[in-house]
């Protein structure tokens, strides 16, 4: 059976196109704060017209993930802390499901996607993690179990969150906030997962949802 994910790689417009380069642009945490998007200089760049560029530009938008500033670009528009809250709580009920889901779902496609995820966690050193790596490499392990939960859907609304709080991340980073020590929660939940042992995943994933609400709130 064809991967659906796969397919839909393959038929992107280029509208599509230019938003997916714009939206990782604004989740990579590269733009400086009060730093602008330019419609002609990011069509330049990837290479295509101006026309779906603009398009991209506006359904970014309309889901209030850029503002348009008259003559002057595009500006990141900053998460509420209330969205993030919402936003955390939200991708508590969603992980849950899905590493209950992962831990059940025992074929061999996600076990190996999980293994390798864990063998890539074993070999990273803590110490050395910034920030803004800790949180990339952590995205990527809740996506795979997203992926190992073997529920489309799911995983589309976890991605959809995820790349929500990335950008709230990126403003703690830019706040001067530090990735909280001694936390390995990242490597402890996919050895849970890859056990079936369900009740200590979830207690596991819910553990580490929490503590970008800490980082949040810490002062």
């Amino acid at each position: 059976m064809a991967d659906p994910d796969a397919a839909g790689e393959a038929c992107l417009t280029r509208k599509e196109e230019a938003y997916r380069k714009i939206l990782e642009i604004v989740l990579s945490g590269d733009l400086s704060g009060g730093e602008r998007l330019n419609e002609q200089k990011l069509a330049e760049a990837f290479g295509m017209s101006r026309a779906p560029v603009r398009e991209a530009l506006l359904m970014l938008c309309s889901e209030n993930i850029l503002c348009n500033i008259p003559r002057l670009g595009y500006e990141i528009v900053p998460i509420s802390l209330r969205e993030i809250l919402d936003a955390i709580d939200l991708r508590l009920l969603l992980e849950t499901e899905s590493v209950r889901l992962a831990c059940r779902n025992r074929n061999p496609a996600s076990l190996a996607l999980l293994r390798s995820m864990l063998a890539r966690e074993r070999e990273i050193q803590e110490d050395e993690e910034d920030i803004h790596s800790w949180i990339l490499k952590g995205d990527q392990v809740h996506q795979s179990i997203a992926e190992a939960s073997g529920n489309v859907i799911l995983k589309r609304c976890i991605i959809m969150v995820i790349d929500l709080l990335r950008r709230a991340s990126i403003q703690l980073i830019l706040e001067g906030k530090n990735r909280p020590e001694g936390i390995h929660y990242h490597r402890a939940v996919l050895e849970a997962v890859l056990s079936g042992n369900e009740e200590e995943a979830v207690n596991l994933i819910r553990q580490d949802v929490l503590i970008l609400k800490d980082l949040i709130m810490r002062k």
